[in-house]
């Protein structure tokens, strides 16, 4: 099994070569690399330590088209930061580090700010300005057209799909407050859209939009007038939908997300992809949500990841993706909050490896304490390829690690 870090360009800003190096000392095999991500504003620990970098929302890196010169921009598309992440790609292949591309692709809240009808649009007319509708065919063609641009760019041998599907009402960066007690049904009823879109694909499948946005603002109005205590998410859904209302709403916005997902795979040009996916019907975190099998058929590859620290759920998830034949990554969170023991990450690692993971993604490197990288360089490796194996369909040999 493969160990592997996410990582963002900020960490590589003052010395490339320098990081690059770190973290093949570290015996890390491959960076999954911001090079579309949303906003943030970091507490570094590693390549500047105790240093806040704020950052906009944006791509970081110069699209190109095939030939080498600037690609003609899509209507939507995402403002460009500069070009770091190209930099760090140079680096880390340099160092014998593989890089792939990581997109957070509909999670954006400038797009979605300053284009508010292609926005998530709840059943009470709010628009959410962070979360972009997978449903839009404008935003179809945009997630398709930055995983096209970032397929050619130099250095890169994979790309990671983050929030390539459905997003919910929370959204950390902007100070969200509530005073009411939201059950997990209440959460999930917030994230569904109602959009022209949605509506649209609604109505295909023969459901009344009007009635089911009606039963939506019921339930979550119902809740906090007269806070409830949740029951099992299923069953809460169920009670305030209706049993066929619920099915069909989970059936449509799983196909929604395929659809999108295919029509990353498709702009790929051959590249390895995975998606970052789990097999909870309900989740509106930034994983795409749906049937794994379906989902791992038209990515590739499946990354599941638990990043609060619970081993049993990110268990839960690689049993699904197990099942499927995907190629499988398994993400966890190096934090000191979310792993309290060197021991705790060691049985992480056996774990993802008895699922069938070909490698354990960690979050996040200048994020989680730097005598961490230590832990890495000592767990257990296989003395197998994986990387060839989940990477060759078009891997590039100069980003192969160096043996």
């Amino acid at each position: 099994m493969k160990i592997e870090v996410f990582a963002h360009p900020v960490s590589f800003r003052r010395a490339p070569r320098a990081e690059a190096e770190r973290l093949r000392a570290a015996r890390v095999d491959r960076v999954r690399l911001a090079y579309a991500y949303h906003g943030g504003r970091w507490l570094l620990t590693t390549s500047d330590p105790a240093a806040v970098v704020d950052f906009s929302a944006g791509r970081w890196f110069v699209p190109r088209d095939e030939s080498g010169g600037d690609g003609d921009r899509p209507p939507l598309s995402l403002t460009v930061l500069g070009d770091q992440a190209t930099t760090a790609t140079n680096a880390l292949v340099g160092s014998g580090v593989a890089v792939t591309a990581w997109l957070v692709g509909l999670h954006q809240s400038h797009l979605a700010g300053t284009r508010p009808e292609l926005s998530l649009r709840n059943a009470f007319g709010h628009p959410y300005r962070h979360a972009l509708c997978p449903a839009q065919p404008e935003v179809v063609h945009y997630a398709a057209a930055l995983v096209a641009e970032t397929a050619v760019q130099p250095g890169v041998s994979a790309l990671e799909l983050e929030a390539f599907g459905y997003l919910g009402w929370q959204h950390q960066g902007a100070h969200d407050k509530s005073g009411a007690a939201l059950r997990p049904v209440d959460r999930w009823l917030l994230s569904l859209c109602f959009c022209r879109a949605c509506s649209a694909r609604f109505s295909d499948a023969g459901v009344d939009s009007v009635r089911a946005a009606a039963r939506t603002r019921a339930a979550v109005l119902a809740q906090l007038s007269d806070p409830r205590t949740g029951g099992g998410i299923t069953e809460d859904a169920v009670t305030a939908l209706g049993q066929d209302l619920h099915d069909t709403l989970l059936a449509v916005r799983a196909d929604v997300t395929t659809d999108l997902v295919r029509a990353a795979a498709e702009a790929s040009g051959g590249l390895p992809l995975s998606v970052r996916a789990t097999a909870d019907p309900y989740a509106c975190d930034g994983k795409s949500a749906g049937d794994l099998g379906v989902l791992g058929s038209a990515a590739g590859g499946l990354t599941v990841t638990d990043l609060a620290g619970d081993a049993s759920a990110l268990r839960q998830d690689l049993v699904a993706a197990g099942r499927t034949g995907a190629r499988i990554a398994a993400g966890w969170n190096l934090g000191s909050a979310q792993t309290r023991s060197e021991g705790e990450l060691t049985e992480v690692a056996r774990q993802a490896r008895a699922h069938g993971a070909g490698s354990l993604i960690l979050y996040a490197y200048d994020l989680a304490p730097a005598p961490r990288l230590e832990w890495l360089r000592r767990l257990p490796r296989e003395q197998v390829d994986a990387d060839r194996a989940m990477y060759g369909s078009r891997h590039d040999r100069q980003t192969e690690p160096a043996r």
